[in-house]
């Protein structure tokens, strides 16, 4: 199959798994910043920062957040990841999970920076960093899942 299809695909069900666990609130996995981190370091001329910036966007538009704060994290994480995949690749996954935890973890911080900048109200702090553990414990999970995929459509 088309690389392009299969990447396209993932991040597709991605976006839909997202907004079914919408629901769970800030326990939710942060999806797509998964799978993005996933085929950046697979196949690391898959997606790149105009299509990470793209599918941020989309997350902004998807679940209304404040357009282009999830584009500038998505270039944010994608870029850092861009610049070590060499490193990062070659790295356990569970030492993947302690990486993309502090990449999520700064990425919440942005959010929450921003959402300060704009918004008056308060925000809690006890629930707004639940989904950057979620995200890193389901780490092996899509790591192993689109590992198969990749290797069983022959994505390179």
């Amino acid at each position: 199959m088309n690389n392009f299809l299969i990447i396209s695909t993932s991040l597709v069900l991605a976006l839909a798994l997202t907004i079914i666990t919408f629901i769970f609130g800030s326990y939710s996995p942060d999806w797509l910043y998964l799978v993005v981190i996933y085929w950046i370091l697979a196949v690391p001329n898959s997606i790149g920062l105009i299509t990470s910036w793209f599918i941020g966007l989309l997350t902004d538009v998807a679940f209304g957040t404040i357009l282009g704060s999830n584009a500038l994290t998505f270039i944010i994480v994608s870029f850092i990841i861009i610049k070590t995949y060499k490193f990062v690749r070659y790295l356990t996954v569970y030492q993947q999970a302690i990486i993309i935890f502090l990449l999520l973890f700064l990425k919440q911080t942005i959010l929450l920076w921003i959402d300060g900048f704009i918004r008056l109200e308060e925000i809690q702090f006890s629930n707004y960093y639940w989904s950057v553990l979620t995200s890193a414990l389901f780490w092996p999970l899509v790591f192993f899942t689109l590992r198969y995929v990749r290797r069983k459509y022959n994505v390179a």
